[in-house]
């Protein structure tokens, strides 16, 4: 019986996200969805404690440590999309960050101290009274290049700031044409204010060693060669952000200033996060896994069998609504503990897993839905001897469900965002509107077949003949940005089956050329969801036969009504009619 359709903009729209739905469509759903979980958490099997373990390549400190004090920060709304990040960044090279680690531990402990200092990365444009934005590139590469003798050094400022004690050889201060000469009286104001600003950060950059001996030591060398290694790392970190991150820093040398305790936190922070606790809108990452409380390896494979187990009974669908949540959590837990193992398949997989769960998945399909059908007839023939009406309504098909209907459409809105998103973001590069993406995808060794060598004959045939290469090229292009970018707006026209089709075949092909077999997988089993529940049931029990066979049973014996039912219950094609005797 087909349901009415409202006439109304509010009807229809309700119609469009609750209208009852047979649930067989979603009962397939995880039918698949339910192997292909319990195929990925059995792989899990054999390295588990490799994965999820205390000591594993994630160790659990790692993860409790993510989970305190892991640093979110939020763009303003009303800043735009360019905001200014206030945080200071460290270089992510280990040596460069250790470097300037080390650096920020040693400078002074106090306000005035740490302004004396480091003057000469105060900027004019955040500041008054500092220096243009090319001293505090240029001023630490200089400082790190000072003699260790003091009075190398000294004669080496002086000239800096009087030109009039340089020799007519020696060449023009690097710093003559950024300083303007402000003081009434004294031109060379602002050149004898950087000299003495030179000295006062060269003093806190990693001392050289002083004297040299007439014959190092390789010893003494090494110790050497560390010291120039530090010193260049602490100048070429000015000497390479902008100027918004040299006050950053400035900012963050600053607020070290305090008690020991407090300022090497501060610093341990940031050697890990790589930004400052005090500019996070929140720390911490609020996940949930059962691996952050099960640590031994045999706790773990009892945990895990447990976590199969109700996997399996998911899939067969059994007490579909507690396994189903259960199914949701187990997956999560193995996602939450150890995200290195995350895919682009365990994101499809938790999407339909989430819909599942809101939906009544084991409606249809399902062990509860045999079970349901044994007492359905098994209550007939108690009755009346035979399968009434409403029963026989009842054996026939599931009966619709909104819940079956919101959470199918909640899955088909989601997989047309997934789609549109992912072909608009390919017109973002030159890499689709080339075809270069084509040959990429074709001949990628982590994922494609090219150690096969048959695989290889095939491109190097293809390639040989420019015209073979650039029509296969235009095609293929041309065919993923019909379907991703066409398929969210056709999907709901009278070309539907047509788009299932062509999704099914192009992830068919990235299964193929790509190896990602469990991913294409589930993006086919999202495709099906588009699919209505009779279409499913008729591809796989068929149209029932005009002969059947004809049972009947004894209303008073509880044997034969146990044996007329199961055999009813187990009858999906509709090959049995019940007779009275």
């Amino acid at each position: 019986m087909t349901t009415p359709q409202p006439t109304t903009t509010r009807g229809r729209w309700t119609h469009f996200w609750f209208a009852p739905t047979d649930p067989t469509t979603m009962a397939f759903l995880r039918v698949v969805t339910g192997v292909l979980v319990l195929y990925t958490h059995l792989a899990y099997s054999f390295d588990l404690y490799s994965f999820f373990g205390e000591k594993g390549w994630y160790g659990l400190d790692a993860v409790n440590r993510e989970r305190r004090e892991m640093p979110w920060r939020t763009a303003s709304l009303t800043d735009g999309w360019q905001w200014w990040e206030e945080t200071v960044r460290f270089p992510e090279e280990p040596h460069r960050r250790a470097a300037l680690l080390d650096y920020s531990r040693n400078l002074p402990a106090d306000l005035p101290a740490v302004n004396a200092k480091l003057a000469v990365l105060a900027n004019q444009d955040f500041e008054e009274g500092g220096y243009p934005s090319g001293v505090g590139q240029q001023a630490p590469r200089f400082a790190a290049t000072l003699s260790p003798d003091p009075k190398v050094r000294k004669g080496t400022l002086d000239a800096l700031a009087d030109p009039a004690l340089r020799d007519k050889n020696e060449a023009a201060s690097p710093f003559d044409a950024l300083i303007e000469p402000g003081h009434k009286t004294d031109p060379n104001w602002r050149l004898k204010k950087l000299a003495r600003d030179l000295e006062a950060f060269h003093s806190t950059l990693p001392p050289l060693p002083y004297p040299r001996p007439a014959a190092p030591s390789a010893e003494w060398k090494a110790k050497e060669q560390a010291a120039i290694d530090a010193r260049e790392s602490v100048a070429l970190y000015f000497a390479e952000t902008d100027e918004v991150h040299r006050y950053n820093y400035l900012k963050f040398a600053r607020d070290l200033v305090g008690p020991p305790a407090a300022r090497q936190k501060k610093i341990e922070y940031v050697s890990y996060w790589n930004s400052e606790e005090r500019y996070t809108d929140r720390t911490g990452n609020p996940i949930f896994s059962i691996w952050f409380h099960i640590h031994t390896p045999t706790e773990m494979a009892a945990a895990h069998a447990v976590m199969l187990v109700v996997m399996l009974m998911f899939t067969l669908g059994l007490f579909t609504r507690v396994t189903a949540v259960l199914t949701w959590l187990c997956a999560v837990s193995y996602i939450h503990r150890n995200q290195q193992v995350l895919f682009g398949q365990d994101t499809m997989m938790n999407i339909l897993l989430l819909y599942l769960m809101v939906s009544n998945c084991g409606a249809a399909l399902s062990l509860d839905r045999l079970i349901a059908r044994y007492r359905a007839a098994k209550a007939s023939l108690k009755r009346c001897g035979h399968i009434d009406g409403p029963t026989a309504a009842f054996l026939a098909a599931p009966p619709p469900s909104v819940a079956a209907g919101f959470a199918q459409r909640l899955l088909q809105i989601h997989f047309c965002f997934i789609y549109l998103a992912s072909g608009l973001s390919k017109l973002k590069g030159p890499a689709w509107w080339n075809t270069g993406a084509f040959w990429d995808t074709m001949a990628n060794p982590e994922f494609t077949m090219l150690h096969y060598q048959w695989y290889q004959d095939i491109l190097r045939a293809m390639v040989e003949h420019r015209i073979v290469y650039a029509t296969a090229a235009a095609v293929m292009v041309g065919f993923t940005f019909v379907m991703e970018i066409g398929l969210p707006f056709l999907v709901w026209t009278r070309l539907r089956p047509y788009l299932v089709i062509g999704g099914c075949l192009l992830h068919f092909g990235i299964g193929a050329f790509m190896g990602l077999l469990i991913f294409s997988l589930l993006m086919m089993t999202m495709l099906v969801g588009f699919l209505p529940g009779p279409v499913i049931r008729r591809q796989l029990f068929g149209v029932p036969p005009p002969d059947k066979t004809r049972l009947s049973a004894d209303p008073a014996s509880e044997t034969e009504v146990r044996r007329v039912a199961w055999a009813v219950a187990t009858d999906m094609s509709d090959k049995i009619e019940v007779v009275k005797r």
